[in-house]
């Protein structure tokens, strides 16, 4: 290992120091972290991209038709599959391991300094404004991580809100109806925020007052959107983005996690040998997995997190189900048991980098 990666690896260690899994909900920190940088948030040009599921993809598919426009755009993404890098990106360059450091031990200094207390989710929205501001992005696309309203990023004032699609998710943190979670979710708006959503009608009520408000239902239609809205003209282009309906021999690999996600997920194919799953403790997942297919074997797995629902749990919730059902202790010995067989691997973003790691996929490293 040479010493810029020895540096590289040393920011990721501070980093992951500030607990990687702790989710602390408000603005408080971000503000203070914002303003010791001269507030870069406010000088950019922002697409804010919230909602429940799609969120990710609709970032991804928006900065390549951007950039593939002429228009230099930065993205923000979460979480990531394999390097902490693949979440802050101008065009399809991830930040350099050398920016990153740079950027990291500084923030370091601030956070020291100043006595903030930020997190790992924080520092890395921090990282991410200050970057595409250093680098005179046309536009920002920023990906909300939970919820909207008290989530880091929304420390930014939006030009347009994507809001993509609506269900429950992290309700120990959103609440536990359909309501609640609207409410906190649309609270990235704007009075002068364009807005463009995949929520139906009958949630509409519990959107802010917006500029406009338009509605369309998949990612191809809320790119064309703002396309329109920002007066562009240019052909679409849906990209394939890894760990997303990604398939690779056998295997199909896709990070849902949530109900809504997994039932479009089976929608699209039902018809597995076998399911691969793992799944995080926040997670319903007696609810997820009633979705899965029955004439599937369901295999369930520990992940490499604590954050993880055990094995051993999550194989008595599929045998109450009666599902046909096999326990293995990581998602590597789940691989290697299907002998070839058509297998969905899915659950959670951990199953899926942890598939793609086995399979030895493009971008499967940390450099």
């Amino acid at each position: 290992m040479n010493r810029r990666e020895k540096n590289y690896f040393k920011a990721i260690k501070w980093l992951e120091s500030l607990n990687l899994n702790k989710i602390a909900p408000g603005l408080t920190r971000i503000e203070k972290l914002m303003k010791c940088l001269d507030n870069p948030q406010d000088k950019l040009n922002i697409i804010m991209v919230g909602g429940t599921n799609a969120k990710g993809s609709t970032c991804h598919n928006l900065n390549h038709n951007l950039n593939k426009s002429g228009i230099n755009a930065g993205c923000f993404t979460s979480p990531h599959l394999h390097s902490v890098r693949e979440r802050i990106r101008i065009g399809n360059k991830k930040i350099s391991i050398d920016e990153f450091a740079k950027a990291i031990f500084n923030l370091k200094d601030i956070d020291k300094e100043h006595n903030i207390g930020a997190t790992y989710f924080e520092i890395l929205t921090a990282l991410a404004y200050s970057y595409f501001n250093d680098n005179n992005v046309d536009y920002a696309i920023m990906e909300i991580g939970l919820g909207g309203e008290w989530d880091a990023v929304n420390i930014g004032n939006p030009e347009i809100v994507v809001l993509t699609t609506l269900g429950i998710d992290h309700v120990d943190y959103l609440g536990h109806t359909i309501e609640e979670i609207a409410t906190t979710k649309a609270k990235i708006i704007r009075r002068k925020s364009i807005l463009i959503t995949g929520w139906g009608k009958e949630y509409h009520q519990y959107i802010p007052k917006c500029q406009s408000l338009t509605y369309s239902e998949n990612i191809e239609g809320w790119i064309s959107l703002v396309f329109q809205k920002l007066k562009i003209k240019a052909s679409l282009e849906i990209i394939s983005i890894p760990g997303r309906f990604e398939k690779f021999k056998n295997f199909t690999l896709d990070v849902a996690h949530n109900e809504q996600a997994i039932r479009y997920l089976i929608e699209k194919d039902n018809n597995y040998q076998n399911i691969i799953i793992g799944i995080l403790s926040d997670k319903n997942a007696k609810n997820i997995l009633k979705i899965l297919p029955t004439k599937a074997n369901i295999i369930v797995c520990n992940l490499s997190t604590p954050r993880s629902i055990s094995s051993q749990e999550l194989y008595g919730i599929a045998k109450k189900l009666k599902y046909r059902c096999s326990e293995y202790d990581s998602v590597k010995e789940a691989m290697d048991s299907v002998k070839g067989q058509k297998t969905l691997v899915t659950g959670s973003f951990y199953t899926v980098s942890e598939g793609r790691q086995y399979l030895n996929l493009k971008g499967h490293r940390e450099l």
